[in-house]
Formats: structure tokens, C-alpha cells, sequence
């Protein structure tokens, strides 16, 4: 295998860690069509929203990164991933990196298949009492959408991935929405939370869930079988949690047929026997799959060497990891 084609997968799969630990592993596919307006009751004044609850049904990839934990279980290594989730984030952005700082638990919603565009809604709970837009950029928006919400719009032009909206709650939350999801957002803050909102797990180091989408048609066309095996899918969920010095990731994904799941089955047990006869085969040592009825459940064990190499883009063969030059 080439090194250009090699480097491939090691991108792939660090990507994936940062956003979701392998919940985007089927996050290709595209949006699809609308989602039914909420029938949830409107949201009384002194009502307090979970963070999940803020994220419209539009958004087909949720994932919460529980930071504070991370500081504590990960020692060094939450510094690095601090910062990928910054950029993942829309760090570019002062007021987005000052809040992270400050995080205990960051919650970020996206569609998988435009992550690119950069649309997406970040929630961050923590010590963010005083973090507060730049009045020079954003004006305070009057009348209040709920008493205990103060909200402020984002003066001049916009960029597609430039927040456009920041609603704070009580000093204990703030969140940063970007152009496309503004009016979904105020929405859900005024209306209540959508039924079929994606809701990770609150639980661990990281956590994710994700609704399968199809391919878009041109994809579909080049590549029929991952399509026909997307196209099955329905959810997947994932956690990961500290065991030792080992990370644990556990994934469920759901399929709508026993034939379906079968499929996906096979395609991540090849995508296993593959990495495991690469040079990246450290980051395969420990992966279990298994098929009951119509989800396939995978468990995932990276050691604290493969874990800081994926996070930094250095991932290589284990004798690379131990200092090889």
C-alpha cells in the first residue's frame, strides 16, 4: 500500500475520534428530506432546557464531550483533545475559545454529511457567566426570547461556519449558532425541544449519536454497495470511557432488517481485517464486532499510545509510536 493511500484511513479515523469516536464511521450520508415540525408543548418562561434538548431534528450528528472528566482521567492528553474540539468547533472564532477554556462538557450538533459547510449548533456548560460577545460584533436582541435567556445577533456579513446567534442561560450555559440553524434554534428555545432531536448518551468521555442518512445520488451512483448498506441503516450510538490507560469505545448501530445489519456487519469486520494487515494495525488490536438481530454492537479498545497518535495525526505502525524516527 502506498503511503498516500495509507495516510488515508489514519486521517479518516482520527476524524472520527474527535467527532463521535467512530459515529461517523456511516456519517457519510446525506440529509435527506425535511423533518416534521416538533409537537412538543410550547416552553414556559421559567422552564430550563437540557442541552440535548436544544438541538432541532435537522442536525443528524449530536456529540457530547464531557472535558472536565477528560482533565481529570486524561492528564495531558485532554490539552490535545481540548484543542481539537476547539477546532472542530469553530475555534477560529476568540469568544467560541474562551468558552471551551472554561468547559466542563461541550455539546456539538452538525449534519454529517455537510460537516464541511461548517453549519452547527455548540452548546458549552461551564463557568461562562462572564463570557460575553464583543458588543462591536453582535447587538443584544430585545424583547428577550424567555426571561432567563439574553440573546445577541451578529452585525455585517456573514460566513456560512461564522456564529450568528449566541443565547446564554443563566451564566451557566451559552450556545453558538451558526447562519443556517438560527431560526431552528429560536424555534426549539420557544416552542420546546424537537421528539426526534438525537440525544447522546450523558455518560463517559465522549458520547454520540447519529442518524443514518442515504448517500446523495451521485455518490450512490459511484459507489453502490456502501450505498446499499448505508441506505439500511437507521441509528448509531456511542460512548467511550476510560478502563486502565486504555479507551473504551462502545458503538451500537441499528439497521431496519436483520439483512441490513448482516451487511454492515460484513463491512466493518473487512474494514477490521484490512487495518489489521496495514501499518496501522495498532489501532485494530482490539476490535470486537458483533451482530444481534438487527444491530451490530462493536467494542473498541485504544491504548493510551494509539489514543494520543490518533489524536495528533501521527498514527503508525507501534514501533513507530515508541519513538522510531
Amino acid at each position: 500500500m502506498s503511503s498516500k493511500r495509507a495516510s488515508a484511513p489514519a486521517e479518516v479515523f482520527r476524524r472520527a475520534f474527535v467527532l463521535g469516536l467512530g459515529a461517523l464511521a456511516f456519517g457519510t450520508a446525506a440529509c435527506g428530506g425535511e423533518v416534521p415540525a416538533p409537537k412538543a408543548p410550547a416552553r414556559g418562561k421559567r422552564d430550563v432546557l437540557d442541552p440535548a434538548e436544544l438541538f432541532p431534528a435537522d442536525l443528524d450528528l449530536v456529540l457530547r464531550v464531557d472535558l472536565g472528566r477528560m482533565r481529570a482521567q486524561l492528564g495531558p492528553l485532554a490539552d490535545v483533545l481540548s484543542a481539537r474540539v476547539e477546532e472542530e468547533s469553530g475555534g477560529e472564532e476568540a469568544l467560541v475559545s474562551q468558552a471551551i477554556a472554561r468547559a466542563k462538557v461541550v455539546w456539538i450538533g452538525l449534519r454529517a454529511a455537510d460537516a464541511e459547510a461548517g453549519d452547527r449548533v455548540l452548546v458549552i456548560e461551564g463557568d461562562v457567566e462572564d463570557v460575553r460577545p464583543d458588543p462591536k460584533l453582535f447587538r443584544l436582541v430585545d424583547p428577550p426570547i424567555a426571561d432567563d435567556i439574553q440573546s445577541w445577533e451578529r452585525t455585517g456579513p456573514l460566513g456560512r461556519a461564522t456564529t450568528a446567534r449566541i443565547h446564554t442561560f443563566a451564566g451557566r450555559m451559552i450556545l453558538f449558532v451558526t447562519p443556517v440553524e438560527v431560526d431552528s434554534v429560536e424555534r426549539v428555545l420557544r416552542k420546546g425541544p424537537d421528539e426526534r432531536r438525537r440525544d447522546p448518551a450523558a455518560e463517559g468521555l465522549v458520547s454520540a449519536d447519529l442518524r443514518a442518512r442515504r448517500l446523495p445520488p451521485s455518490l450512490e451512483r459511484r459507489f453502490p454497495s456502501i450505498a446499499s448498506i448505508l441506505g439500511g441503516l437507521e441509528r448509531a450510538r456511542a460512548s467511550a470511557v476510560m478502563v486502565g490507560d486504555a479507551l473504551r469505545v462502545d458503538a451500537e448501530i441499528t439497521a431496519g432488517t436483520g439483512q441490513a445489519a448482516g451487511k454492515a456487519e460484513n463491512l466493518l469486520r473487512a474494514l477490521r481485517e484490512g487495518g489489521q494487515g496495514s501499518r496501522y494495525a495498532a489501532l485494530f488490536e482490539e476490535m470486537r464486532i458483533e451482530r444481534v438481530d438487527r444491530a451490530v454492537r462493536v467494542r473498541w479498545d485504544l491504548s493510551s499510545d494509539v489514543l494520543r497518535a490518533l489524536l495528533e495525526g501521527k498514527l503508525a505502525a507501534p514501533e513507530r509510536m515508541q519513538g522510531e524516527p
